[in-house]
């Protein structure tokens, strides 16, 4: 909260009335650029409150009368107002002022969260963040219709509890078209999904907390405290992914693939690539000599990456890139013009909603447990983990900044691995002798 500024000479009543009337106001300065005056007139009457702000970009001082002063009626804060009230009018003036001079668009009115929302979404938009449509559908579905309308100001811990295990007992949506309504799963009674639910309640919760830290620290709201800074996630709610193919189950998974979904799964295994990464891959991402494929920005991560193959997966990138031009799709789609008549087939690339249909139908048709697209990266991380790979390499393989999620998602498969690892690459180090004394078995049924 802003302090009002004390100097003695227009605070009250009694130091206005030893002001002698003049033509320019009694200024005070209540910061850079920022004044509050009182202007007494000459006749005896009431004095009139005036704010004055310099904008250093353009040099000019813009001058606005705030109102009349209380030197002989009580204050209303409408049209009387105290030195207090007064500078806290004239403050709202130089926040006009300031948004003017950025050529923003002032905002009259206490803050909205969805206000709030759309200053976080345009910031995003100008940064280039990657996440940022998922985050708008999230914040379109669980945000924005229970808080939405709510003035930052007035969210209180409490408010944000409510709201925060209200999402958790809630059903799960279900993905449905844009011209269809929402749809949604039967309400979750086991404890796994009970946990899930309080997982994305959790992931909700950090979306608010980001947007509403972001509307304070750019000053588009004055709240007292933090309250939704107090309220805290479940916890225990976070597992370690243990969905992923052993190197048998991946071999009938890519056995019934049709030909150009096997090799998306195929690069999916090889890269640990996100299906986004793989589609938006072209065949000049693949060194050959190197035995690497860039692959470009992800949503965490702004910087291209470079993706290690082993023995088996650079001749499968060999063998898919030769012959072809380096700016072509690295993964291609085999499709029907007119899906109805299926007449003519036609060559292009991958859609966002299709490696999911083609992922059940691979699954029911190798007859493995159901598995999103996405389980074939904890496949790929999987696996270099139990084979004794450091968790830096993996972090790195896998596009992310350190090793935190590596944790999180695969350390309950590390410490065998490391345990193999230390044994067979420690050094001896020649400094115990065996002993020969032998321990002492004894038989059962003999006589200690």
């Amino acid at each position: 909260m802003v302090r009002n500024v004390i100097t003695g000479l227009i605070d009250t009543r009694t130091a206005r009335a030893r002001l002698k009337a003049r033509k320019e106001p009694f200024w005070i300065t209540l910061a850079t650029g920022e004044a509050l005056g009182y202007f007494r007139p000459q006749n005896g009457g009431a004095g009139t409150w005036f704010a004055r702000f310099y904008d250093s970009r353009t040099r000019k001082r813009m001058k606005k009368s705030l109102g009349t002063a209380d030197d002989f009626a009580d204050a209303d804060d409408r049209d009387v107002f105290t030195c207090a009230q007064a500078q806290t009018k004239a403050r709202e003036w130089f926040e006009e002022m300031r948004s003017t001079a950025r050529g923003e668009v002032h905002r009259q009115g206490p803050l909205t969260v969805a206000q709030a929302w759309e200053a976080y979404e345009d910031y995003s938009e100008r940064r280039g963040k990657k996440g940022l449509p998922g985050t708008r559908q999230l914040v379109e579905a669980h945000i924005l219709p229970s808080l939405g309308k709510t003035e930052v100001i007035e969210l209180t811990q409490w408010v944000i509890e409510r709201w925060h295990s209200a999402i958790a007992k809630a059903p799960a949506r279900v993905r449905a078209k844009k011209d269809q309504a929402p749809a949604f799963k039967a309400a979750p009674t086991t404890d796994y999904e009970k946990r899930a639910r309080r997982a994305t309640a959790n992931r909700i919760l950090t979306v608010l907390k980001a947007i509403l830290n972001f509307a304070k620290h750019r000053g588009l709201t004055r709240v007292n405290s933090d309250a939704w800074r107090e309220v805290k996630p479940f916890e225990g709610v976070v597992a370690s992914r243990q969905r992923f193919l052993t190197p048998e189950e991946a071999q009938r998974l890519v056995n019934v693939c049709p030909p150009d979904f096997k090799r998306l799964v195929q690069g999916a295994l090889y890269t640990g690539a996100r299906f986004g990464e793989l589609a938006r891959m072209v065949v000049s991402d693949f060194n050959p000599s190197e035995g690497k494929v860039t692959i470009g920005p992800s949503k965490n991560n702004p910087h291209p990456r470079h993706a290690v193959l082993q023995a088996e997966g650079r001749e499968f990138f060999k063998d898919l890139t030769a012959g072809r031009r380096g700016d072509q799709p690295m993964f291609l789609r085999e499709s029907f013009a007119n899906r109805n008549s299926k007449s003519a087939k036609v060559i292009r690339t991958w859609r966002k909603s299709e490696p999911a249909r083609c992922m059940i139908e691979a699954c029911e048709a190798s007859g493995l447990e159901s598995l999103t697209f996405h389980e074939l990266r904890h496949t790929h991380a999987s696996g270099l983990v139990n084979n004794g790979v450091p968790l830096a390499f993996v972090a790195a393989q896998l596009g992310h900044s350190d090793t935190r999620m590596v944790e999180k998602h695969y350390g309950h498969l590390a410490p065998s691995a490391m345990a193999d690892a230390i044994r067979a690459l420690a050094p001896k180090l020649g400094i115990f002798s065996e002993s020969k004394v032998e321990s002492l078995v004894i038989k059962k049924g003999s006589k200690a």
